[in-house]
């Protein structure tokens, strides 16, 4: 089954680390996706450019187009990974090895309905 690991956490807070601590974080980044692709689990991942640049489409035929998020929250979607387990709990174990914990973040599971 594919599961997405949807990384969530708030921009303000990368302004706030010092560049070596932001370099620490992508490491431990880099680390994670070379241990998920070593697993044979991984499928795809990206980061999310900032919030700001996001436009949200909402209406009937999607005539209205806002800039940012549709929702006002503190956390944003800073990026995903897919990743295909043999169960639940497989792929919890794996969110809970995430480092986005190291930036104040959090992982959201959700499984992937293929058709």
């Amino acid at each position: 089954m594919q599961y997405l690991l949807l990384i969530y956490g708030e921009e303000s807070a990368w302004a706030d680390i010092s560049p070596e601590r932001a370099s620490e974080i992508m490491q431990a980044y880099f680390a994670y996706t070379d241990k998920l692709k070593n697993a044979g689990v991984y499928l795809a991942g990206d980061e999310l450019d900032v919030v700001a640049k996001a436009k949200s489409v909402r209406g009937v035929g999607g005539t209205h187009v806002v800039d940012g998020p549709f929702v006002d929250t503190k956390e944003t979607l800073g990026g995903y990974y897919l990743i295909q387990c043999a169960s639940e709990d497989e792929a919890l174990n794996w969110a809970k090895q995430a480092p986005t914990m190291l930036h104040g973040g959090g992982i959201e599971l959700r499984p992937v309905i293929v058709r």
